[in-house]
């Protein structure tokens, strides 16, 4: 039925199960008359076989001429049902009473009873037309054949009907859905009321509608501040490489231009490192393997790198370990990355005369805090600091700022750890970021 609309696939299906039901009904209804009707018969001839025996047996007494046994059952055969017939044979087998009819008329329904009489056996044969049950059923069936049809035509209209009705719904909801498009999808379907499958289809669409409006969204920033992003370093390569090819130049200042030229291009390698490993992570393709990881030597090594950036600045950065291994479940390239980017936030932000501290605590559950006495994050910006290209403050260029991204790929990774980062600060008094991993190691 590949084709057909539901609600003539329903009416067909409910029509056939309407077919079978009524047929398994009517044929179970016509049996069960037949079996009633038949079974009123055979009692009425049982009725009539011993009333024939209780004739013989009353005047079957010894000397009683046969005229009157032969006079008192055609008495008896006269109360016998219209057609009905009797027969009676002495325990020899002899007719006593033949008052069988011509068999080839009307079909009968026949019994024979065996009896007693004065310790001789008699046998009685009785028989009643079927002509009227026969019509009887006759009629049955003919009301069964004409009725059963139209039944079932008024049913799968009805069915037909209701089905209408019932999918109506579904088709404001389909017409209404198919009006939404990318340029729209603040459009939401009307939810009814109503607690069935249908409020839950309405309400599912508005989430899914949601979720698609919140990732395009999410995808046209992304793409604005990509694109705004690669546009400076590329301006500023175009640009100053324009500029020393205008004119001859001396080695020095071509030296100069080419140094500027590598650092812009550093940077720009750097971000599309990190614009693309958030784009592997957005289409769920940014798994890391993890494995039982010893936190002391990683965050270690991690200090070591952090502190040379700590050391141009002048800004002490100072380690506090605890005496045994803390063993987690990670990936070392991908968490030493993380503790690098919260490093460089941290000397960033963090002036002469200001401290770093990285600490780890075993737990459970354990836990990497980096800690700093920089400038601090506003209350408003901290619900933020997390979101792409986001920058606290507009102001700061690239030099000091970043992209943007770092604080997006650590909150990445620590997720793909199964690990929650968070952060804690004020204005003017430094921040406190920890990493706590959930997860045991296995």
């Amino acid at each position: 039925m590949i084709g057909y609309s539901i609600r003539l696939r329903l009416t067909l299906w409910y029509s056939v199960v309407l077919l079978l039901g009524m047929t398994l009904l009517g044929a179970s209804f016509w049996f069960s008359l037949r079996h009633i009707l038949f079974a009123s018969l055979h009692d009425e001839l049982r009725q009539l076989c011993r009333g024939a025996v209780n004739v013989v047996r009353e005047e079957g007494r010894e000397g009683a001429p046969p005229s009157d046994l032969q006079a008192e059952l055609d008495s008896y055969a006269g109360s016998a049902p219209k057609g009905g017939w009797i027969e009676v044979r002495d325990p020899g087998g002899r007719l006593i009473y033949p008052a069988r009819p011509q068999m080839a008329g009307p079909r009968y329904v026949t019994l024979r009873l065996d009896a007693a009489v004065k310790g001789e056996n008699y046998q009685v044969l009785a028989g009643i037309p079927r002509r009227g049950v026969d019509r009887l059923m006759s009629h049955f069936l003919f009301m069964l054949l004409w009725a059963a049809p139209a039944t079932l035509l008024l049913a799968s209209l009805g069915g037909y009907w209701i089905s209408r009705k019932a999918l109506a719904p579904v088709d404001a909801i389909t017409d209404a859905a198919r009006s939404i498009g990318i340029r729209n999808l603040s459009q939401r379907l009307a939810t009814p009321r109503t607690g069935d499958e249908l409020q839950r289809l309405s309400e599912t669409w508005n989430q899914m509608l949601e979720r698609m409006e919140a990732a395009v969204k999410r995808l046209n920033q992304f793409t604005a501040d990509a694109s705004h992003e690669l546009r400076t370093p590329i301006a500023l390569i175009r640009t100053t490489a324009e500029l020393a090819l205008r004119r001859d130049r001396r080695p020095e200042e071509y030296r100069e231009a080419l140094a500027q030229i590598q650092a812009e291009s550093e940077r720009t390698s750097d971000l599309i490192a990190d614009l693309l490993t958030l784009a592997r992570a957005d289409a769920g393709q940014g798994t890391l393997p993890l494995e039982p990881v010893d936190l002391v030597p990683l965050v270690r090594d991690a200090c070591a790198q952090g502190g040379l950036l700590a050391g141009a600045k002048q800004v002490p950065l100072t380690a506090l370990f605890p005496d045994g291994p803390v063993v987690v479940d990670a990936n070392s390239p991908a968490l030493r990355r993380l503790l690098l980017i919260l490093l460089d936030n941290a000397v960033k932000y963090t002036g002469q005369g200001g401290t770093i501290r990285v600490s780890i605590s075993p737990g459970p559950p354990a836990t990497i805090s980096v800690k700093d006495s920089g400038t601090g994050i506003p209350g408003d910006v901290l619900p933020h600091i997390f979101e792409r290209f986001y920058r606290a403050d507009p102001a700061r260029n690239r030099d000091s700022g970043g992209s943007g991204l770092g604080l997006s790929i650590a909150r990445w990774i620590a997720d793909m750890h199964g690990a929650e980062i968070g952060v804690e600060s004020e204005a003017g008094k430094g921040a406190l970021f920890q990493i706590r991993f959930l997860r045991s190691a296995a």
